[in-house]
């Protein structure tokens, strides 16, 4: 069971006013903190590959929340 994205994300690329989500950010989790995993192969934001709905996390789970206006390839 998953939760919210929680950090640290990238503070000065917003999306929808929130700080953009990438690889290596930390999820809320039941049981140990859980951290996404994969992301964009062509979007970079501030170094990392962005996160998008459906990306995967370290415990198997994936993202399921976003902005659905908001399209990031790759």
């Amino acid at each position: 069971m998953g939760g919210p994205i929680s950090g640290p994300c990238v503070a000065n690329v917003l999306i929808g006013s929130m700080p953009a989500a990438v690889v290596g950010d930390m999820c809320v989790c039941v049981g140990p903190p859980d951290t996404i995993v994969k992301g964009s192969a062509t979007v970079m934001i501030g170094g990392k590959p962005a996160a998008r709905m459906g990306d995967s996390t370290a415990h198997g789970g994936s993202i399921v929340l976003g902005l659905p206006t908001v399209m990031i390839g790759g």
